[in-house]
């Protein structure tokens, strides 16, 4: 790759405000296109002139449609997607509305996110780790017979880590957890515009904020048609009667601006071809760690072809991570994160500071933190 960027990407980054530096920081947050800046700039403007409500009856085209590529991304019906403000907020609701007994066990993987471990344990729930084989990846053949021996209320996956480079194959294990009749849920925050999350799943919830390229505050909760009639959900007198149950789900006093522009970055992001993109992102992965391999007092935690674009590295010269990570935003305008054990409880140990590009990384950008970090 060289330290340009060929079509499409170099008209990706060029869609966006300039960042003065470089962003390598997307597990975080994105970097909104400057159409999604102004269509949420243009939707609080419309509630100033003509009221909130009004403006968000006028934006219902815009939402549905989005509802619709959200359905087509993750795989389920467009009556069961509902708007939440974050990925938290969804597992929150889909815990809340599902029909589990007190110390119902979840089959979870080591490397599963700290606060998903931290809401299911606060629900009642018990965990049950599920193997993986070296690299953390889920052992499909032991879930097999687990779900024939011994089954789990429900498994639950991170479909992308946050940590590290990490893909679980949802696909597969939904596949299989279909067959037992046990639900498969899916924490698809580092998934959604990273890799494909069409997987069979039964319940899904994202952000927008980071591989979408959306605004903060707001997620999205899916949920399998075959699954609804069992949803514990109180419809409240003031929604429509003609609501579908897991709309139901959905927070209404919402911040609608940053809704109509999670859509406009879904329209980009289905513009851009969402297999091109995850191509591109697992190619960016690639080159990271080709780039940052053997670099003196910093060790690539291994990840294997297919992993997405997030990097961690292991200090392995006693450096501090969270240090290392503000001195390269303050002395050389490179954003990154210091990944804490907190993060994955089961798994991490010690802090990794973790990459994170898009699709407009360059060599150059590349070549620059390895030089930063040396």
């Amino acid at each position: 790759m060289s330290a340009g960027l060929a079509q499409p990407w170099s008209a990706w980054a060029a869609r966006r405000p300039e960042f003065h530096g470089s962003h390598l920081n997307s597990a975080a947050a994105g970097r909104n296109s400057s159409a999604v800046l102004q269509a949420v700039a243009d939707h609080a403007l419309l509630e100033a002139q003509v009221g909130a409500y009004v403006a968000e009856e006028a934006a219902q085209p815009v939402l549905e449609a989005g509802r619709a590529q959200l359905a087509d991304l993750l795989g389920v019906p467009a009556d069961g997607v509902a708007f939440v403000e974050h990925a938290s907020a969804g597992l929150a609701a889909v815990l809340a509305a599902w029909p589990l007994r007190e110390g119902a066990a979840v089959g979870v993987v080591a490397s599963e996110w700290g606060p998903n471990l931290e809401a299911l344990t606060a629900r009642g729930l018990s965990l049950i780790e599920l193997p993986t084989d070296g690299d953390g990846v889920l052992d499909l053949d032991a879930l097999q017979r687990i779900l024939a021996s011994s089954p789990p209320a429900v498994v639950h996956l991170t479909q992308v880590a946050a940590h590290r480079g990490l893909v679980q194959p949802v696909a597969d294990a939904a596949a299989l957890c279909c067959a037992a009749g046990v639900p498969l849920w899916v924490d698809a925050a580092q998934a959604l515009g990273h890799v494909d999350t069409a997987s069979g799943a039964d319940v899904l919830y994202t952000t927008g904020r980071k591989w979408m390229c959306a605004p903060r505050g707001v997620g999205v909760l899916a949920v399998a048609q075959r699954w609804w009639d069992a949803l514990r959900v109180k419809g409240s007198a003031m929604a429509p009667a003609q609501w579908p149950v897991v709309r139901h789900l959905e927070s209404h006093d919402a911040h609608i601006a940053g809704r109509v522009g999670l859509c406009t970055a879904l329209h980009e992001h289905i513009r851009s071809g969402p297999a091109t993109v995850w191509r591109r992102l697992d190619e960016v992965g690639r080159l990271t760690r080709d780039t940052l391999a053997d670099l003196p007092g910093w060790q690539v935690v291994a990840a294997r072809d297919g992993s997405g674009a997030i990097t961690a590295l292991r200090p392995t010269a006693g450096q501090d991570a969270q240090a290392v990570s503000a001195t390269l935003l303050a002395h050389d305008r490179i954003l990154t994160t210091a990944s804490l054990p907190s993060r994955a409880p089961r798994e991490m140990t010690t802090p990794l500071l973790r990459i994170a590009p898009h699709v407009d990384c360059t060599s150059g950008q590349l070549a620059a933190l390895r030089g930063a970090l040396s």
